[in-house]
C-alpha cells in the first residue's frame, strides 16, 4: 500500500492506482474524458492534469502529470518525501485549475450549443464539467467547423460537431470487442471519428458488433447516440433501478430506466467478476416485449377452437377441477429457466407437495450460439436462470429435471400438464408441438401469445422480469437479485403468486407475501444457497460454493 497525500487527505491506496481512481474512492472529482476504468490509457484529452510532487513537499514537479497515467506504489523509507509520503498530489492547484479551464475552451472552440435538444444533456461529462471547471464565456470568435452527423451501424448516430475525440470508442471496439470498425480521419483541428469508406464515401464496413451499443454509454459527450433511445425521454425523467438482464445465462448487470408506462433503457453496471462495464446489444434491445400491446393481460381458457378471456376465478376452478381428478403419474409439471428461483421453488412445491409429482421438467428459450470478444462472451443459452431452475425444480427428494427427449415422451403421455413459459417469441418443433398436442388439459402460464399457448386450454398472465423480485443464478453459480421496477399490465400476477393460488385451492398449506420471503425458504431448504437471501445478495450477488 502506498501512503499519498491527496490535496489534504492523507490516505493509502493500492499500489498501481492511478490518481483519477484514488480521488475517486475518497469523493475527490478529477475531470477526464479520454480515461475509462475498462480501457488504456492514452491520456490525450489533459482534462486531468494535476499537480504532483515527488521529491519535495516544497517544490511541484515542473510539468502537470496527467492523473489517469500517474501511478501510486510505495517506496523505500529513504525516498518519501517529508519522511512518510510516497506521493503527494494536488489536485486544485492554481495551475491545475488554470489549465482545466483552458483546456475546456480549447475543447468547447467548435462545440455546437445544442444542449437543449441533445440526447446527453443531464448526463454529459462536457456539460458538467464546463459548468464546474470551465470559464464563462469563450474567446474563439472564428467560424467553426462543422462536420457531417454519420449513420455508422443498425444502432448508432455519431454527431460529430459534438465530439472531442477523446477515442474510448475506438479503443473498445479495439480492445474489448476487437473488431476494429472506428478510426480517425484528417488531421487537427479537423480530425473526425469515422467508419472504413471508400473514396465515395460508401461504408465499407459498419459498426454492427454485438457490442456496438457500448460506444454509447462510454461517449462522455452527446457524439455517439443511440437510435432505440433517441428523443424518447430525458434522463431526469427516469427512474432507475439494479437489475440482471435476461437475456442470457452470463448474467449480465444493469441499470433498468423506466417510467410508469414501461421501460426505456437498459444499460449495463459494473461488476467485475461477470460483465466488467459492458453488456451485449441483444440484451441491451431486448426489453421491447415488456411494452408490447400483446401482452397477456387476462386468463383465457379454450372454447371450442379458440382461447377467450375470463375471470381469475373461472381458470382457477377449471385448473383445480382438472387436477384433482387425476393421478399423480398423469401429471407433469414444468418450469422455466426464464422464471426466478422463487417461482420455481414454489413450483416445485406444489408440485412435490400437493400434486404428489415427481415428474418435473424445464422449458425456456431455444440455444443459439457463443460470441467470444477479447474481453466478454455471449453465451449460447439464451435463459438467465438455467443453472438455478435445474438446482431448485429438483431440490424435492432429489428429483431429475426432465430435459429434451426424456421430457417430451413424458409431455405426450400426461393428462395435464402446467407448463410455465415467460419465452418470448419461443418457437416449438415438432416433436415438442406434437407432445403438447397430445395432452388432455394443458396449462401455460406466459406473458404472450406464443406457439405454446395456441395449444393451451388454460393460459395464465405472468410476469416478465421488470415486474417482479427475486434472483436468477448465472452460469458460473453467481445468484444475483432482480427488482420490480413497472406494475404488471391488466391482472398478470408474479409466477409464484399465480402457483400458490392453484395449491391454495388444492388444499396445500402455501402462505408466502413476498418474494423474500421464498429466498429464506429456499436458503434453508437448498444445497449451496444458504447465504442466497435477498438481504445478502445486495447489489453485488453471492457466489455459489
Amino acid at each position: 500500500m502506498a501512503f499519498i497525500k491527496l490535496d489534504d487527505l492523507e490516505i493509502e491506496v493500492e499500489d498501481g492506482t492511478n490518481i483519477v481512481e484514488a480521488a475517486r474512492q475518497h469523493g475527490i472529482e478529477v475531470p477526464h474524458y479520454c480515461y475509462h476504468p475498462g480501457l488504456s490509457r492514452p491520456a490525450n484529452c489533459r482534462m486531468c492534469l494535476i499537480d504532483l510532487y515527488l521529491r519535495s513537499s516544497e517544490m511541484p514537479e515542473r510539468q502537470l502529470a496527467t492523473g489517469c497515467t500517474t501511478t501510486v506504489r510505495s517506496s523505500p523509507p529513504e525516498r518519501k518525501i517529508d519522511g512518510k509520503y510516497d506521493v503527494i498530489v494536488r489536485t486544485d492547484s492554481p495551475r491545475v485549475i488554470k489549465a482545466r479551464e483552458d483546456i475546456l475552451e480549447f475543447l468547447l472552440v467548435h462545440h455546437p450549443l445544442d444542449c437543449p435538444v441533445c440526447d446527453q444533456a443531464g448526463e454529459c461529462d462536457l456539460q458538467d464539467f464546463s459548468y464546474r471547471h470551465g470559464h464563462d464565456k469563450s474567446r474563439y470568435v472564428e467560424v467553426k467547423n462543422v462536420p457531417p452527423k454519420k449513420d455508422l451501424g443498425p444502432d448508432v448516430l455519431l454527431y460529430t460537431t459534438r465530439c472531442i475525440v477523446c477515442t474510448r470508442c475506438i479503443r473498445f471496439c479495439d480492445e474489448v470487442a476487437g473488431t476494429g470498425e472506428l478510426g480517425i480521419i484528417n488531421r487537427g483541428s479537423h480530425d473526425e471519428i469515422d467508419i472504413p469508406r471508400s473514396h465515395g464515401g460508401t461504408p465499407i464496413q459498419l459498426l454492427d458488433n454485438k457490442l456496438a451499443g457500448n460506444v454509447v454509454d462510454i461517449c462522455p459527450v452527446g457524439a455517439l447516440i443511440s437510435k432505440d433511445f433517441l428523443f424518447k425521454s430525458r434522463p431526469w425523467f427516469l427512474k432507475k433501478e439494479s437489475s440482471i438482464c435476461s437475456g442470457c445465462s452470463v448474467g449480465c448487470n444493469i441499470t433498468v430506466e423506466y417510467k410508469e408506462d414501461g421501460l426505456y433503457r437498459i444499460k449495463p453496471r459494473f461488476h467485475a467478476d461477470i460483465n466488467q462495464h459492458w453488456m451485449c446489444d441483444d440484451g441491451r434491445l431486448g426489453y421491447h416485449y415488456v411494452n408490447s400491446d400483446d401482452r397477456l393481460q387476462l386468463p383465457q381458457k379454450r372454447v371450442e377452437d379458440g382461447l377467450v378471456t375470463t375471470q381469475w376465478a373461472d381458470a382457477l376452478s377449471l385448473i383445480t377441477e382438472k387436477l384433482t381428478e387425476v393421478e399423480p403419474d398423469d401429471v407433469v409439471v414444468i418450469g422455466s429457466a426464464q422464471a426466478t428461483n422463487e417461482d420455481n421453488f414454489v413450483l416445485q412445491q406444489f408440485a412435490h407437495d400437493v400434486l404428489k409429482t415427481t415428474q418435473l421438467g424445464l422449458f425456456g428459450q431455444l440455444p443459439g450460439e457463443d460470441h467470444k470478444f477479447p474481453q466478454f462472451t455471449i453465451e449460447a443459452d439464451k435463459n438467465p436462470n438455467t443453472a438455478g431452475a435445474r438446482t431448485i425444480l429438483g431440490s424435492a427428494n432429489g428429483n431429475v429435471v426432465l430435459e429434451g427427449e426424456t421430457l417430451w415422451e413424458k409431455v405426450a403421455g400426461a393428462k395435464v400438464v402446467y407448463l410455465v413459459s415467460g419465452a418470448p417469441e419461443r418457437a416449438l418443433d415438432e416433436t415438442e408441438k406434437e407432445a403438447l398436442g397430445k395432452v388432455d388439459f394443458l396449462i401455460v402460464q406466459d406473458i404472450l401469445p406464443s406457439a405454446v399457448t395456441e395449444l393451451a386450454d388454460i393460459v395464465l398472465p405472468g410476469t416478465t422480469f421488470a415486474e417482479k423480485d427475486g434472483t436468477f443464478t448465472n452460469s458460473t453459480g453467481w445468484v444475483q437479485r432482480i427488482r420490480k421496477t413497472i406494475d404488471p399490465p391488466g391482472e398478470a400476477q408474479a409466477d409464484w403468486l399465480i402457483t400458490q393460488q392453484i395449491a391454495k385451492q388444492l388444499g396445500g398449506e402455501f402462505e408466502y407475501n413476498f418474494a423474500g420471503e421464498i429466498a429464506i425458504a429456499i436458503a434453508e431448504n437448498v444445497e449451496g444457497y444458504g447465504d442466497a437471501t435477498h438481504q445478502k445478495i445486495g447489489d453485488a450477488g453471492v457466489k455459489l460454493a
